[in-house]
């Protein structure tokens, strides 16, 4: 199928098949999710033309110099320059992990000294030394799925015939075509931009700001297009090719496939489509004649070439291919090389002049690096950051706690920046699916029974510091808590998944009704729960213990031994339940959403959504609810829903936060954080300077705060500016401008706090 999925049925087909699976969350959520790349959460998709099982069983797809267009000031630390323009939701979401960001990179484009790339829900990101990238605001949610240069104009096309441009990073113009044809491609030569998509459409335009359509001669849907030799190729669905001429006519070519065709460039002297199962044809300077190249052979969908003549990549669903000079095809990800390409989707690639350059699913970027003429090529990562999947978070007073696959625990203590702390090696084939406790201590939860423990417990830590040739000693005290994990025995091999806690007495559920507890989170114990459910969340309100699972289970025990089922009102599985803001709140399956006050009567407020709810929070003063593509809701008296969105379209499965900040984590690593309510927090000068002509300033201060700039020469009469964004890791911007040459030495700066 390739990158061009068109149902986020995936969900849906592994739940069909829950009752055959027997009941195990783990076999259902990895028959029809897991491992399979997150069909739903690649992109919105919407076409109508495919099988549930054709989904199920196929990806989705949907030297630096400073660009003269780009804004005076020059970011040397990661910040963003925020413009008026806003991408609907009320937040401002931010990826925490996996950094620089996790979207899917559909399309990028390389010029003027900068990277551009553009994914999901209306992301744009850029870069000019492939390290640090600035999230750009461009005014749409819906996909963005092609961008390029014509001349110094970036051109970025997308979802339901979305045009953007721009002549400045801050400030993307959103125009409206009157359609709902998604534009896949665009390409410009020096005098005209072209865009193509659903439905043979094709728009061009001489200056990237007003669109004409025109007549194709056919209704194939088109997924890319290219210039070169003064006309335009656009390549599609069925195997079509069609050529436009320099006045304007369109032809439709002869491909000789029926494959679907997803990109086409022009290099060097001729032209390269790829397209579904492993298809590679070279096309003439003149687009007319088309041959299949048979270099290597792959049934996966490439989606991506770039490159030159002699030095030329392929990309796709598990593929990076590599033609170096006149020799024959490297498969770069399953070759011997020290330093190959990972096992990954890869949906577009750039040539940088002296590197190759290749992005794909949830944010993963490649550089393709030879050391000399003769070396192979070396595939790194600027940033490695967590993929494993996480499946629950904590906030306890002074940090959050991650749980996920592999055994990944993760910690944090802003939600910005996030370690990854080591566990028993025993633990690392497992899965953990839960996480729970208090400042006293930590359980982990998962797969075959696994459970981990993290006790909280003093100890001393001695650091040394050599000034002037002494050495000093220094000893702290730091608690072991979710740095320390011990592997605890357990009675059964059942997956486990719900973790509560009751002054120092332990539960957890799981798998086949399975209960166990334990007085000191190491020696654990069976109980009777008289259920079969699949028991995956827990929670304790007023000394009472819960437990919710699939088919509506519901029981409750005071003591963690004598369980009691309880009327739900739904055969949905009831998938995790919280304890907060002194009510129990469950969330589950269709959406789901179960209320009560006591844990004995129930009531079910209308979510307005029949997504997968897989978690719930209470945070500064409203609900909130992650769920599977991406969604979250949020509700302030537990009766409205309104669903925020986020920046991606990938399931979610946990939730927690502050007073002021919500953390989500899901599946590949994701970790997206958003503030909640406006920042108070200050952001300070900690330098300001005047040399050689030029303004710096270095601020400090909390991460995702913002700022706006104002200037004056008398204390009495301020001069608006820019809006800046601390997004650094490191809490710092450093910020450089021309300055006016007719200022006055003395200037006075001042920020101004905004939302």
């Amino acid at each position: 199928m390739g990158l061009f999925c068109q149902h986020n049925v995936a969900h849906a087909a592994a739940r069909q098949r829950l009752g055959a699976i027997g009941g195990s969350l783990l076999a259902w959520l990895r028959f029809g999710v897991r491992r399979q790349a997150e069909r739903d959460a690649a992109m919105t998709c919407r076409e109508t033309r495919v099988s549930e099982s054709a989904v199920v069983a196929a990806l989705c797809r949907r030297t630096p110099r400073r660009a003269p267009w780009l804004v005076t000031l020059g970011v040397l630390l990661l910040a963003f320059l925020a413009s008026s323009a806003s991408a609907g939701s009320p937040f401002r979401w931010r990826w925490s992990n996996p950094a620089p960001h996790g979207g899917n990179v559909f399309d990028m484009t390389y010029g003027l000294g900068l990277t551009v790339q553009v994914c999901e829900r209306g992301q744009i990101y850029t870069s000019e030394d492939l390290l640090l990238w600035h999230p750009r605001s461009s005014g749409t949610t819906n996909a963005l799925r092609a961008t390029t240069f014509f001349n110094n104009r970036l051109l970025i096309t997308g979802e339901n015939g979305t045009v953007l441009w721009a002549d400045s990073l801050e400030d993307f113009q959103l125009l409206n075509l009157g359609t709902a044809d998604w534009l896949e491609g665009v390409a410009a030569s020096s005098t005209l931009a072209v865009a193509v998509g659903d439905n043979g459409a094709a728009y061009s335009s001489s200056t990237g700001t007003n669109w004409t359509r025109e007549t194709t001669g056919f209704t194939d849907w088109l997924r890319g297009v290219a210039a070169g030799n003064n006309l335009f190729v656009a390549v599609g669905e069925g195997g079509r090719i069609a050529t436009r001429a320099a006045n304007g006519n369109w032809s439709v070519e002869t491909s000789g496939t029926m494959r679907h065709l997803n990109r086409v460039a022009f290099i060097g002297s001729q032209f390269w489509a790829v397209g579904d199962a492993g298809t590679v044809l070279v096309g003439s300077t003149s687009g007319k004649t088309w041959t299949p190249h048979t270099g290597f052979t792959t049934t996966n969908a490439l989606n991506a070439v770039a490159g030159t003549n002699d030095y030329l990549v392929i990309v796709g669903d598990r593929e990076v291919r590599l033609q170096d000079g006149s020799g024959g095809w490297t498969d770069e990800i399953r070759s011997n090389t020290n330093s190959p390409a990972p096992n990954w989707t890869f949906y577009s690639a750039s040539w940088q002049g002296s590197l190759h350059f290749i992005a794909g699913r949830s944010g993963m970027m490649l550089e393709g690096i030879k050391t000399n003429a003769s070396s192979p090529t070396l595939w790194t990562q600027r940033q490695t950051p967590i993929r494993n999947w996480l499946w629950d978070v904590l906030r306890l007073p002074e940090f959050y706690v991650a749980a996920g696959d592999r055994g990944t625990v993760m910690t944090s203590a802003d939600g910005v920046n996030w370690e990854l702390e080591l566990v028993p090696d025993a633990t690392t084939n497992s899965v953990l699916l839960g996480v729970g406790g208090t400042t006293n201590g930590l359980v982990a939860a998962g797969s075959g029974g696994r459970i981990l423990f993290s006790p909280a417990i003093a100890t001393n830590v001695v650091s040394t510091n050599v000034i002037a040739g002494v050495t000093n000693y220094a000893t702290n005290t730091s608690s072991t808590l979710a740095i320390d994990w011990l592997a605890a025995t357990t009675p059964n091999t059942n997956d486990l998944q719900a973790v509560a806690v009751r002054n120092g007495q332990w539960v957890v559920g799981g798998a086949s009704g399975t209960v166990l507890t334990s007085g000191d989170g190491t020696n654990w114990a069976a109980q009777s729960s008289g259920s079969t459910a699949f028991l995956s969340g827990a929670a304790v309100l007023n000394n009472l213990f819960v437990l919710t699972g699939d088919r509506g289970t519901i029981l409750t025990s005071g003591d963690g031994t004598n369980w009691f089922p309880q009327a739900s009102g739904t055969t949905n599985w009831v998938y995790r339940v919280r304890a907060v803001n002194d009510r129990l709140v469950a969330v589950g399956e269709n959406g789901v959403i179960l209320t009560s006050t006591n844990g004995t009567n129930w009531t079910s407020p209308t979510s307005g959504t029949t997504r997968l709810l897989n978690a719930v929070d209470y945070l500064g003063d409203s609900y909130y609810a992650v769920g599977v593509q991406g969604t979250v809701l949020q509700s302030g008296n537990l009766t409205t829903w309104t669903n925020l969105g986020t920046l991606t379209a990938k399931s979610l499965y946990g939730v927690a936060g502050t007073s002021n900040q919500i953390v989500t984590v899901g599946i590949e690593g994701v970790a997206l954080r958003s503030l909640l309510t406006a920042a108070v927090e200050p952001v300070s000068f900690t330098r300001i300077a005047r040399s050689s002509g030029q303004n710096l300033l270095l601020l400090s201060g909390l991460v995702d705060r913002r700022v706006t700039l104002e200037r004056s020469t008398t204390l009495t009469n301020w001069v608006e500016g820019v809006t800046l964004e601390l997004i650094d890791r490191s809490g710092t911007l450093l910020l450089l401008e021309a300055a006016d040459t007719n200022d006055t030495p003395r200037e006075f700066f001042r920020g101004r706090m905004v939302p």
